[in-house]
């Protein structure tokens, strides 16, 4: 986010001290305790019900990735692109220069007619996850980077995992450090310690860094955005605008704290800029309406500039389940993906 958690909507960051003495938490981003693993009901093991603070009390992101890559389902994508693979799909008729080694000579035996075989090839679609580490990104506990992370570490092992080439861009104020988009058994080893930044910076570059995104794919493929998209959607229309031009598919992530969405705050507080060293102090209980409408025209425009260019908003809660928010993430990129055959639906079990 550009001027910190609650400034782009009403003016200012996080929650700090009441002047009417009442202790109030601050609502900086914490690190996982160190340690144990995700429990679901008292059983070790991740689930649709799966407990939040219990998973991100792995310390480790790429342990907490791995527990959920498990509790996901795995599919087949195939992708219109046709080849001469293991799969026949149908036949056509044939044309000079194509290949005699996949003529149907038994067909044309029969009816006189030459035919070759077409076949059905493995999807190569390449993944480029845009994960925002701007200042804004530290608010919450478990914080809203340390969800991101998460999310945006899972879906590229899961891709990863089934033969999709995957890259990760991260960034705050400008696009940062790159993790191209490409195959290798070492290639999410280079993913956890870029995400493990902390988030910092005074603003956020989501137009350069979409920009960025637009560079680095060669071919059409698929942009996860993993942000707070707290953030004008005109200042990244244009970036959008010109991904879908290119052919790739876009997928947005909102990721938002529950104080955000419901501003729980009353009295007199202090309300501190992440991003700017700057405070106010207001009477949150007078302010809050005022807040949660300028909050629901942003996102609504937010939406409906995802809408314009057919690209799926998915809101991401930290005090949620991440599990469903993976699943309907798979189902939609299971559903944009290029595919020449039977649909797999990701987003369901089987």
């Amino acid at each position: 986010m550009s001027e910190g958690w609650i400034q782009r909507v009403f003016g200012w960051g996080r929650r700090r001290a009441s002047a009417a003495g009442a202790s109030v938490d601050s609502v900086d981003g914490v690190e996982p305790t160190a340690g144990g693993g995700a429990v679901v009901g008292g059983v070790g093991g991740v689930g649709p019900w799966m407990d939040v603070p219990a998973l991100m009390a792995i310390h480790s992101l790429e342990l907490r990735v791995r527990r959920l890559v498990e509790g996901l389902s795995r599919g087949i994508h195939r992708s219109v692109r046709r080849g001469y693979s293991t799969e026949f799909t149908e036949y056509r008729p044939y044309t000079p220069g194509d290949d005699l080694r996949h003529m149907d000579w038994r067909r044309l035996a029969r009816t006189d007619r030459p035919y070759v075989r077409q076949y059905e090839e493995e999807s190569e679609w390449g993944c480029l996850v845009v994960m925002d580490l701007s200042a804004s990104m530290a608010l919450g506990t478990p914080s809203k980077a340390d969800y991101g992370r998460t999310l945006a570490g899972t879906l590229g092992m899961f891709l990863h995992n089934q033969g999709d080439p995957v890259g990760l861009l991260r960034f705050s104020v400008d696009p940062g450090d790159v993790v191209p988009v490409r195959h290798g058994p070492r290639q999410l080893a280079r993913w956890w310690s870029l995400l493990a930044a902390e988030p910092a910076g005074r603003g956020t570059g989501l137009a350069k860094a979409m920009d960025g995104a637009l560079r680095l794919l060669k071919r059409p493929g698929l942009v996860v955005v993993v942000s707070d998209l707290l953030t004008g959607p005109a200042s990244w229309a244009e970036p959008l605008r010109l991904l879908r031009a290119a052919r790739h598919e876009v997928v947005f992530f909102e990721v938002l704290d529950a104080q955000e969405l419901e501003f729980p705050f009353g009295g007199d507080t202090r309300f501190e800029n992440l991003e700017e060293p700057r405070a106010m102090d207001v009477d949150a209980g007078r302010a809050r309406e005022a807040y949660l409408q300028r909050l629901a025209e942003h996102r609504t425009a937010v939406r409906a500039q995802c809408a314009r260019e057919s690209a799926p908003l998915l809101c991401a809660r930290t005090d949620k389940p991440l599990e469903p928010v993976l699943r309907a993430a798979l189902g939609e990129i299971e559903r944009l993906r290029p595919l020449s055959g039977t649909r797999h639906n990701l987003g369901s079990r089987g």
